[in-house]
């Protein structure tokens, strides 16, 4: 395979008040033609950085200090905005992380990816544009492709408008596509079949791709050959049973060891402890060493090199310096970390007689959205099913099978069609007794929205963001000021008080997502409905929101609705579950009975599907590329 793309020495930094962001440090790597590389790291390390800066798609407080970027074989790094435009669609294409900013919400889908189609193939016939339309629809896995593409982003499903956004990055056949995060926001069933649809493409069209993902799993499973990034750096890079069997960093084994399947217990997590260093002023040694246990002197004062440890499998970390094989140190033996055994699966009787009250009661939910004057949508159709205090109750399904809507309804955000909703006792879909416990009833219940951007006020701080609610509820502030209190949720959630006086635009997409939790925990809920909450955080960062949630559920008596994608949260947060399709509820029981005797052919092929990175798995090593 030839190089397709060649990156060397980039480093590019953001020029702000505060200071001169170092978002990419000295980042090299090669990509070949029909390869696919995955990046993966925390949240704000400078993955989706580093692609937009290749596309030139950086705002202008960007600049590139140094460095080249060589297209087949071409020096674009100096390339102005008219040689950009040229290269992008048919050279290169990019899948960005939040659909909703990436599709205008004035135009159908269909509209939109038919504008993709006609910019890179001038002169096309009308009728032609339709029927790539269509194929683009059924390639990206969309059901019923000739009603979706007459529908605009607002009537789809986050997941939906994923799959949009990869018809239209796939309209002009590029030779390389940039895919950042592509499958955060889909179910494990689709989430399968847009790796599928990927590989296909790779092995079809020869189609190179770079994969930024925070799902180790996801990254085991479609690349072949894996960059672990941290701080702006790349710190291994290698083959992926290289980097998954074999890795040397300790950054990577703590990604690795974060991983649910890795909890001995159904108490907490490891975490990768501290949190990652400011990128104003980074470490002169390694940028890692402060949350190292195996941290050496030299890591506080020298940048390691990049140390072969085979001739494709590369790492900064002093323990593979000469000087450090006397120490003996090794990393975790991950097949043995794995869980041994299984749950042992309580009845719902059991449970009942631990946790006697019903906090929440919802019965015969329905829920219809007008299309058109003509058409509904009937997105919940006679749910049932109770949330006891002190309980965590997950839902599952595929992407617009109603969960995120069940939640709305149940946070008086959409008034139901049909049924009823009693919390604590309390019809909160009757108005009047809505009315009459309004302050209760929005205090005890917050909800964590999947859209961080939409759920944010982009004109406010941080700190005004955080100290909102309590402001609006006439919350005393326990820690005897607002910005005192957003200071403390916001550190429980991972982040330094430096990000009180920021905007939700000069955040991450993880980082976003943290500041919401924080919001919702501030006012600390005896309900908390969480739609997807840690759907675009790294795994470190996953195992302390879910530890955090642990924590709260054990010491408070908190009680979440949780809907997630990812099943092995699931299994390890939640006590109970129900599973959803096309508005129904399928089925529920205790955590553990679902995923070891599923009843419905649905959840079956739910559980089947759940990916998990193939170093745990017995069998054949995969492929080396």
């Amino acid at each position: 395979m030839s190089e397709l793309l060649e990156v060397q020495d980039l480093s590019v930094s953001f020029d702000t008040p505060e200071g001169e962001i170092q978002a990419v440090r000295e980042v090299s790597f090669k990509v070949k033609a029909g390869e696919v590389l995955a990046i993966v790291g925390e949240t704000g390390c400078g993955k989706s950085v580093l692609c937009k800066s290749i596309l030139k798609l950086l705002p202008e407080i960007a600049r590139m200090k140094s460095g080249r970027i060589l297209l087949d074989g071409v020096d674009i790094t100096a390339y102005g905005e008219r040689d950009m435009c040229r290269l992008r669609g048919k050279m290169f294409s990019m899948v960005f992380q939040n659909p909703l900013t990436t599709l205008n919400p004035s135009l159908s889908v269909g509209a939109q990816i038919g504008e993709a189609v006609k910019v890179h193939h001038p002169g096309i016939s009308r009728q032609d544009v339709e029927s790539r339309v269509l194929s683009l629809l059924e390639l990206a896995g969309i059901d019923h492709p000739k009603e979706r593409m007459k529908q605009y982003p607002g009537h789809l499903s986050g997941g939906m408008r994923q799959r949009c956004v990869l018809a239209i990055a796939l309209a002009a056949e590029p030779k390389l596509l940039f895919a950042d995060e592509p499958t955060t926001a889909l179910d494990v069933t689709i989430q399968a079949q847009i790796l599928d649809l990927l590989k296909q493409i790779q092995k079809k069209r020869h189609t190179a791709t770079i994969f930024i993902t925070h799902d180790l799993g996801v990254a085991a499973g479609v690349a072949d050959r894996v960059a672990v990034m941290y701080a702006g750096r790349i710190v291994e890079i290698g083959k992926t049973a290289e980097i998954f069997r074999d890795p040397r960093h300790p950054y990577t084994w703590g990604l690795m060891r974060a991983l649910p399947v890795f909890a001995k217990d159904k108490d907490s997590l490891y975490s990768i402890p501290g949190m990652p260093p400011s990128l104003i002023n980074p470490p002169e040694g390694d940028a890692f060493a402060c949350r190292n246990e195996y941290a050496l002197e030299i890591d506080y004062e020298k940048q390691p090199p990049m140390f072969p440890v085979t001739a494709t499998h590369f790492a900064a970390t002093w323990l593979l310096d000469e000087r450090a094989e006397g120490l003996g140190i090794k990393a975790p033996d991950f097949v043995h970390l794995k869980k041994q055994g299984k749950e042992t699966c309580r009845t719902d009787e059991e449970k009942r007689k631990e946790t006697p009250e019903i906090l929440l009661d919802v019965q015969h939910l329905t829920h219809i959205f007008p299309l058109t004057k003509k058409e509904t949508l009937r997105a919940v159709d006679d749910v049932s099913f109770q949330i006891r205090k002190g309980e965590i109750f997950g839902l599952i399904g595929e992407s617009g099978s109603g969960k995120s809507t069940v939640a709305r309804c149940i946070m008086n955000v959409y008034r139901p069609t049909g049924g009823r909703i009693l919390y604590q006792g309390i019809d909160v879909c009757n108005p009047k007794m809505f009315r009459a416990n309004r302050k209760m009833l929005q205090s005890c219940r917050q909800m964590i929205f999947q859209d961080s951007d939409a759920s944010l006020n982009q004109c406010k701080k941080v700190c005004d963001i955080l100290a909102e609610p309590m402001k609006l509820q006439h919350v005393k502030p326990p820690r005897g000021s607002y910005r005192a209190e957003a200071a403390f949720w916001l550190k429980r959630v991972g982040l330094e008080a430096g990000y009180l006086d920021q905007y939700p635009a000069s955040l991450s997409g993880g980082q976003r997502q943290r500041v919401a939790i924080a919001r919702a925990l501030s006012m600390e809920p005896a309900l908390l409905a969480a739609d997807e909450p840690v759907a675009s955080l790294d795994v470190s960062m996953q195992a302390q929101i879910l530890n955090l949630f642990k924590h709260l559920q054990r010491e408070h008596g908190f009680s979440f609705l949780l809907i997630a994608h990812d099943l092995s949260l699931v299994r390890f947060l939640c006590d109970r579950v129900g599973v959803m399709y096309k508005g129904r509820l399928l089925e529920t029981a205790p955590v553990e009975e679902i995923f070891q005797h599923p009843k419905h052919p649905y959840t079956k092929r739910l559980v089947a599907s759940i990916q998990i990175p193939d170093f745990l798995e017995d069998g054949p090593e995969r492929r080396d590329g």
